[in-house]
């Protein structure tokens, strides 16, 4: 079973290949190993050697350190879902800096009203032929 602190990693990884909108074979090609193992460092189902988490730091022009950013302050529960995921690939397809700011402020509007009011419902809109 993977160390917690691997899990972590191995999300931040992700999160930070899927901001950049770069696939895996991309960033494998970039740090010389298929796609395949990149899979599985992004699924934590093997550990990323020292050398190699400088090379993704590198490749995806982050430090090194930037893996472990808020490992004091994750709960075991913290992981990134699917949606979320999406939200962040999509994200990172957005060119315009402009644009993501304000995106960027509407999500955090979001999240704040949350925190004032409880659980946010979305609202639900009927399908239109």
């Amino acid at each position: 079973m993977p160390h917690p602190i691997d899990d972590f990693v191995a999300q931040k990884i992700r999160n930070a290949r899927l901001m950049r909108g770069l696939t895996q074979s991309g960033l494998a090609a970039q740090i010389g190993c298929s796609f395949q193992q990149l899979q599985k460092y992004e699924a934590g189902q093997n550990r990323v050697s020292a050398s190699r988490l400088y090379q993704i730091a590198t490749a995806l022009d982050v430090s090194p350190g930037y893996f472990f950013e808020g490992v004091d302050d994750r709960a075991p529960s913290d992981d990134i879902d699917t949606t979320t995921s999406r939200i962040l690939f999509a994200l990172a397809r957005v060119e315009s800096p402009q644009i993501k700011e304000t995106l960027c402020r509407m999500v955090q509007a979001i999240a704040k009203t949350e925190e004032m009011d409880g659980d946010y419902d979305a609202p639900t809109y009927a399908k239109t032929a």
